[in-house]
């Protein structure tokens, strides 16, 4: 089983999404929310701790775990508070949700945009 933290990254009403890389080998040019694989040992907190870091440039203050979505990849989200601006070299943005829904996701984010505005945390 293959364990995925994601950052769910809020400033007002919009939220952080990054667009992976046209040549990426998976999902590629699709718009997501931050995160990646656990490494053998790593809990998804750890996980998320090291992936903000490594690939948005994010220091975590603070995360509350979002319901893991199950599948044949367990997604670990969280709703984080992070400090500073993202520092990445992907194409980037804060994206309301109407953008977001707009936007080329991959099928499971799309479903968790969809959850978020359920539990009405967006819009």
């Amino acid at each position: 089983m293959t364990t995925v933290a994601l950052a769910l990254l809020r400033r007002g009403d919009r939220w952080f999404l990054q667009r992976r890389h046209p040549a990426n080998a998976v999902l590629p040019g699709l718009w997501e929310f931050p995160g990646g694989k656990a490494e053998a040992g790593e809990t998804p907190e750890a996980a998320l701790v090291r992936e903000l870091r490594e690939e948005v440039g994010l220091s975590l203050c603070g995360a509350r775990p979002w319901p893991v979505m199950e599948g044949s990849i367990h997604l670990h989200p969280f709703l984080v508070e992070a400090q500073g601006e993202p520092r990445t070299s992907l194409a980037w943005g804060w994206f309301t949700p109407s953008e977001m829904l707009r936007l080329p996701l991959p099928p499971r984010n799309a479903d968790l945009v969809a959850r978020l505005a359920a539990a009405d945390l967006i819009g």
